[in-house]
């Protein structure tokens, strides 16, 4: 005789087959290939700096929990945050820890969280297969170089170079500048 368990999962075997699809154009942990070999979900290859680490990891992956007001501990990775909730940010589950040590991987709690070596709380992405080792040395390759930011867009330069020019013999008003970027 079965019991309620037996029986439960006897009945989920169909709906559990139908949701999978085929699992073509997935990786072996699930997530969608994208193209360069890189490690998540963006269109292009993993490379060893925050915006290629952005558009391919912490945006397709990390951000189902880390953004906006609900991400946990405060701790959001959406494009406009996560180079200040990240670099030489103090990690707020061991305060004695950067999340992200410049220079120093091993020593970066981002690391430990991923490898699933932290001394609080469980490997990340939490709840789903991890990242493959090939993605975390991606992002320990940015961290060793110095984990520096994204580049600025061209219009955030633009913005940041607005203001007003003086002539430095008569300290009068300069008009007519040009837009240095274009």
């Amino acid at each position: 005789m079965m019991n309620r368990r037996t029986i439960g999962a006897v009945l989920m075997l169909p709906l559990l087959a139908s949701c999978g699809g085929s699992g073509e154009g997935l990786d072996q942990n699930g997530r969608p290939i994208n193209g360069g070999g890189g490690g998540g979900g963006g269109g292009s290859a993993l490379t060893p700096d925050l915006q290629s680490i952005q558009e391919n990891v912490f945006t397709p992956i990390c951000t189902a929990c880390h953004a906006g007001a609900a991400a946990p501990l405060g701790f959001r990775l959406d494009a406009a945050s996560a180079y200040a909730m990240l670099v030489n940010a103090p990690s707020v589950e061991v305060p004695s820890l950067r999340r992200v040590s410049p220079g120093n991987p091993d020593a970066s709690y981002l690391i430990q969280k991923l490898e699933g070596h932290a001394a609080v709380g469980g490997q990340m992405p939490l709840g789903q297969a991890p990242l493959p080792q090939t993605t975390i040395n991606i992002i320990r390759q940015w961290i060793s170089n110095g984990a520096a930011p994204a580049p600025a867009s061209r219009d955030e330069l633009r913005l940041s170079m607005r203001g007003t020019a003086f002539d430095p013999d008569d300290h009068s008003r300069l008009t007519n500048i040009s837009d240095p970027l274009t």
